[in-house]
């Protein structure tokens, strides 16, 4: 283009910036996000910190092996065991039963018994089992008349070989690319609002009028785009930076990839900024006061509505389903869904790449499209137009 029309165009990003800076709600919006993106950081850390303490009630005393077994299975999984006396087992029963103790164990070998509440998880009582059932083990092999060697032996074969299979390959990472879509999902939804609204405002003042007095609608329309747009990306700046931070600065993530995935995740933004932008913008133009303006984009938030509640229900799910797939590779889902999907893992390069370039050229023929219906609505006043009627003119 030339340079008379990108002069144009940066007079209306400027003013357009200015407007929606100076606007009240587009403070409390960006301080909104800004908090929510503190309190994905700091709100799991807070809970983090609590160190998980079970409660074991004892009649009797334990065989310190049993007692050391037990320890160290602690020290292992990071939580730690409270050891309380119980008269008898009636008071074990209690204890279990008043929520005192999260397990009771009466006698020892084979004749003991566990006490363990109703709703109380299944981790720490299989623990304590597995430990119960390993020393009357090692005490029937002693008695069988194996030494102490031959016991440790027995006890030192190796359990079988895990591996994890899953319907992603991390998921540290998959836990990111879910963020990542909620992330564009509401940065799509407030800018094109914000788009559609600052469009929908100076028609109603006629401040639209003064301006095509002197720049052309192409110039109007991807200036109060792109201003609006810039400001969008604050936003959402607000609310990925802090949560961006506190995803890699936890031990279980890839570095690597998750940071990869947060760089897809604003390649994406801008990709549905370019989708959707544009749309918002000339939806915007139906109305004739700026409180009309929910109503008119409702078919655009339908679409971004109904993408991302497919991208958190059956993309979260299962990743490489039909309907996932298909909904990653479609241009208007493509950049709610693809993100989640690309940090399943489980995605080949050539999808990400077709649905970039679906996307891009979608967005190219939608912003023509919304270019025309952008002047035409701009044109006609003193009523709220309906889409089809400025399809016609």
């Amino acid at each position: 283009m030339s340079g008379g029309f990108w002069k144009g165009t940066r007079l209306v990003v400027g003013r357009a910036m200015a407007e929606a800076w100076g606007s009240r709600s587009w403070r409390v919006v960006t301080l909104i996000m800004l908090a929510i993106g503190l309190a994905v950081v700091i709100v799991p850390r807070v809970i983090g910190d609590r160190e998980t303490t079970y409660t074991l009630a004892l009649v009797g005393q334990p065989a310190p092996p049993l007692m050391a077994q037990l320890q160290a299975a602690a020290a292992s999984g990071d939580f730690r065991i409270e050891v309380t006396d119980a008269a008898d087992a009636t008071a074990a029963q209690a204890m279990v039963r008043d929520g005192d103790a999260d397990v009771a164990l009466v006698g020892s070998g084979g004749d003991a018994t566990l006490y363990v509440a109703a709703d109380g998880g299944y981790v720490f009582p299989t623990l304590v089992s597995q430990a119960v059932l390993t020393q009357t083990t090692t005490d029937a092999l002693a008695q069988a008349g194996l030494t102490a060697a031959q016991v440790a032996a027995v006890q030192s074969l190796p359990p079988p070989k895990q591996v994890e299979v899953g319907r992603v390959d991390d998921e540290g990472r998959a836990g990111v690319g879910f963020a990542v879509g909620i992330v564009i999902y509401l940065a799509l939804i407030l800018t094109g609002s914000s788009i559609a609204t600052a469009v929908a405002t100076e028609k109603s003042t006629r401040i639209s009028e003064v301006l095509l007095a002197v720049l052309r609608p192409t110039q109007l329309l991807v200036g109060t785009v792109l201003g609006v747009g810039l400001l969008g990306l604050a936003q959402v700046a607000a609310l990925a930076v802090p949560a961006a931070l506190g995803f890699l600065g936890q031990d279980v993530l890839n570095v690597g990839s998750a940071s990869g995935d947060i760089a897809l995740g604003v390649l994406w933004f801008v990709v549905g900024i370019a989708l959707y932008a544009f749309v918002f913008a000339a939806l915007g133009t139906l109305v004739e006061k700026p409180t009309e303006v929910g109503g008119a984009i409702m078919p655009a938030n339908f679409v971004l509505i109904g993408s991302y509640l497919l991208a958190v229900t059956v993309t979260v799910r299962d990743p490489n389903s039909w309907a996932s797939v298909a909904a990653s590779l479609f241009p208007l889902s493509s950049p709610l869904v693809m993100p989640i999907r690309w940090a399943s893992g489980l995605v080949p390069a050539w999808q990400l790449v077709l649905a970039l370039g679906l996307a891009a050229a979608t967005a190219v023929l939608l912003a023509l499209m919304a270019s025309r219906i952008y002047a035409r609505g701009l044109a006609r006043t003193g009523r709220r137009l309906r889409l089809r009627d400025v399809l016609r003119t």
